[in-house]
């Protein structure tokens, strides 16, 4: 009787665990499709935290690859072409959209949102402002002043491991505007025409993102001692 409980107990544990934290981490994955730069295509993996709350997201970071870069004839070790991948490591802009049911996020490269060029307008980062640009880079026309800034804006749902659906798919963008580029004072972006009115600088355009769940150390501790008290049970049965 005593075995049962205690295997009970350790089983409880395990299973009850994440259910006490308020903010949870979880790793992101983008993949926007990039017809010119086949088989290579913009890949944004990152991480962050998520209060179910308030549907506040923080943390956000991770890298961007660059699909301009590498060699599509050698796939390398990693399967990435060895593309040339950015840190993009400030989250600086967050919001909620009530109609999608879910809150945007965007980490950038540079501690700052400064991407597009405002000459025609518009808050410098967002897709939209950059369509209204033509994706010309802020600083624009001297090229020393591009800060070469770069940014990936994701979506949470309010079930974060719920998948998205294409309206939701289709307000995913990236954009990247690392000086020195092949395309001059363009920087590369991914948008749609359904979420924002055109396509990316070089035709691309999100494909899709999966969002994971990451344990917390809490969680794996309490697993390593439900283990334990399950293999002690054990040991004392066989006695």
């Amino acid at each position: 009787m005593k075995t049962s409980l205690y295997a009970f107990t350790a089983l409880a544990m395990i299973g009850t665990a994440p259910a006490f934290a308020h903010v949870e981490t979880y790793n992101v994955a983008l993949t926007f499709f990039e017809p010119d730069t086949q088989p290579r295509d913009t890949i944004f993996n990152g991480s962050f935290d998520y209060d179910e709350h308030t549907h506040t997201v923080s943390n956000l970071q991770g890298m961007l690859s660059e699909s301009m870069t590498g060699d599509p004839g050698v796939p390398g070790p990693d399967g990435d072409y060895g593309m040339t991948w950015l840190m993009l490591g400030n989250q600086l802009v967050s919001w909620y959209d009530a109609a999608l049911g879910g809150t945007f996020a965007a980490t950038f490269k540079n501690a700052n949102t400064n991407t597009f060029t405002t000459l025609f307008g518009g808050d410098g980062w967002s897709p939209a402002a950059g369509i209204a640009a033509g994706g010309v880079y802020s600083g624009f026309p001297v090229s020393g002043s591009n800060p070469g800034n770069a940014y990936a804006l994701i979506f949470v749902p309010d079930d974060p491991l719920a998948a998205l659906n294409q309206t939701q798919i289709d307000k995913l963008a990236y954009a990247d505007c690392a000086p020195g580029g092949m395309m001059g004072a363009v920087c590369m972006t991914g948008t749609t025409v359904a979420g924002y009115g055109a396509i990316g600088t070089m035709s691309g355009y999100p494909v899709s993102q999966l969002i994971t769940a990451v344990p917390e150390p809490e969680s794996y501790a309490m697993l390593l001692a439900g283990l334990g008290l399950v293999g002690w049970a054990t040991r004392r049965r066989k006695i």
